[in-house]
């Protein structure tokens, strides 16, 4: 599940409804827990780590089927980045995994098994997590200290991205560089298969991103969440990747879903560090939004001349919005799928 594709669509890695496999827990159900934190999240400024975390009652199972998403998704991350440097430096990476090695050992397997289907005791849950988390960390650390050098001895190819005219259903839209985000909320999953292969027929390279919702209330924190090589960009910049991995007294599980609610880093990372040119965001606009932090993003998009398409299938987009999508030379869209 590893969205680091060049010359193709690209799914990110990461949770894609992070209100997927819903049970009952002591007296609300997960998603209704995830849903009554997200309505009063704190803010958390644009320099801090992480973006804002879904706090609240939290079940030992739904701490450990986030915990094992978050794990996952370093995992991929990493490996992907190790396959990079790779391919740069004709050296293979060593992440040099000890407590995450492969393992032959009947307990701990039978261990990892039960942590994978939620059934771990809360002290061995939190014990394998903590554990996990810290080698993770020590590798992250590795592999920034070598795309710290690789960084220095990257050099782009001389090409130019051509320019692509198509259309999405009814409107003609012209990018070299096109980035899709898809709102992958329960209500719109259902269209998401067909929209993906829409654009695809005419944008046969655009990036896909999914988020989780259409919070526009809380300012870009993580960025490298949604972020992937592309062609002419340097892979190997820190802005580009997770500056430290979250350890247990961070509530790991708790921050992850922040992650992949971040709304408004997905839009910074098509800017800054995908050079789209374009992007066309399919959401239904029932989320909280704050006018500061869309004027921010208004600045971003428009100092960078990207055009802004944005398609909802039924509410209208708050007013900012939708200027920024005239302003910027794309348009709203509003068609039922």
């Amino acid at each position: 599940m590893n969205g680091y594709q060049h010359g193709q669509s690209v799914a990110f890695c990461g949770v894609r409804n992070a209100d997927e496999g819903v049970t009952q827990g002591c007296s609300l159900s997960r998603r209704r827990w995830l849903q009554l934190a997200g309505a009063s999240l704190p803010f958390l400024g644009s320099d801090s780590l992480f973006a804002g975390e879904s706090t609240g009652r939290w079940d030992d199972e739904s701490i450990q089927e986030y915990s094992l998403k978050l794990i996952n998704w370093l995992r991929d991350n990493f490996d992907s980045r190790a396959r990079l440097l790779a391919q740069h430096t004709g050296e293979a990476f060593d992440p040099k995994y000890d407590y995450l090695a492969p393992t032959e050992d009947r307990r701990k397997l039978r261990m990892l098994e039960k942590f994978e289907e939620q059934r771990l005791s809360r002290r061995a849950a939190e014990e394998h997590i903590g554990r996990s988390l810290v080698e993770l960390e020590r590798v992250r650390a590795a592999l920034a200290r070598a795309e710290e050098k690789a960084a220095k001895t990257w050099k782009a190819a001389s090409e130019t991205v051509g320019i692509r005219d198509g259309r999405v259903y009814d409107t003609a839209i012209s990018a070299g560089r096109l980035a899709v985000i898809l709102d992958s909320s329960r209500s719109m999953t259902p269209y998401l298969k067909a929209l993906r292969d829409e654009i695809a027929r005419d944008f046969p390279d655009a990036y896909f991103v999914e988020v989780n919702g259409c919070h526009l209330d809380r300012h870009d924190s993580v960025p490298w969440f949604y972020a992937a090589p592309v062609s002419g960009v340097n892979p190997f910049t820190p802005d580009r990747h997770i500056p430290r991995v979250p350890q247990w007294d961070d509530d790991p599980y708790s921050r992850f879903i922040g992650w992949t609610r971040a709304l408004p880093s997905a839009v910074t990372a098509m800017a800054d560090l995908m050079h789209a040119d374009a992007i066309y965001w399919f959401c239904d606009f029932d989320d909280d939004d704050d006018d500061e932090v869309i004027k921010s993003l208004a600045r971003n998009l428009l100092a960078k001349k990207i055009k802004l398409y944005v398609h909802t299938v039924d509410e209208r987009p708050p007013s900012l919005i939708s200027l920024l999508a005239e302003k910027s030379g794309g348009e709203v869209i509003r068609k039922k799928l």
